[in-house]
């Protein structure tokens, strides 16, 4: 009796924690219409178009290419090897950094047809915002890259309504 009960109150735990984490995100997209999927700063690609997520963590930048509007939950693979980036640090001038590509093999992606991409410099474990530019060809057509980082860039959305 004393397992059954255990593995019964398992059970519940986890209908309740999937059930918060669900709410959780329904709350998200409710009021910003927006999730980062791997907990990083959505920046949007063209209008609306996509969107660049990045996360930086000690000397490491990650960004990952999603789709656009409330779609941001799809990887969004483009065709190049790299992205220059021209990185902009409030007080501290710019830099060169060139994010290279790391493709996501679960998701069949290849070197060359990508939408992961990984960076290391060891100025951004000083940095605590920046914005970056840089261009693409995303879903076939060149678009110029804004990351505002940590704020998220989202031209569409700034009038006080669900920005990035």
């Amino acid at each position: 009796m004393g397992k059954r009960r255990v593995g019964l109150v398992r059970i519940l735990v986890g209908i309740v924690l999937c059930s918060i984490l669900a709410e959780g995100v329904a709350w998200a997209q409710r009021e910003h219409g927006h999730v980062a999927p791997h907990g990083g700063v959505l920046n949007v690609i063209g209008k609306e178009l996509g969107h660049i997520e990045v996360l930086v963590r000690e000397d490491r930048i990650e960004a990952w290419l999603l789709g656009g509007g409330e779609d941001t939950v799809r990887s969004v693979p483009i065709r190049a090897a790299e992205i220059s980036l021209v990185v902009k640090i409030p007080g501290k001038g710019q830099r060169k950094l060139i994010l290279k590509s790391d493709p996501l093999k679960l998701a069949g992606e290849g070197p060359g047809h990508c939408s992961h991409f990984v960076g290391r410099a060891d100025w951004l474990r000083e940095v605590k915002e920046f914005t970056a530019r840089g261009k693409v060809v995303f879903k076939g057509l060149p678009q110029e890259l804004v990351i505002e980082y940590p704020r998220g860039y989202d031209p569409y959305h700034r009038a006080g309504q669900g920005h990035h």
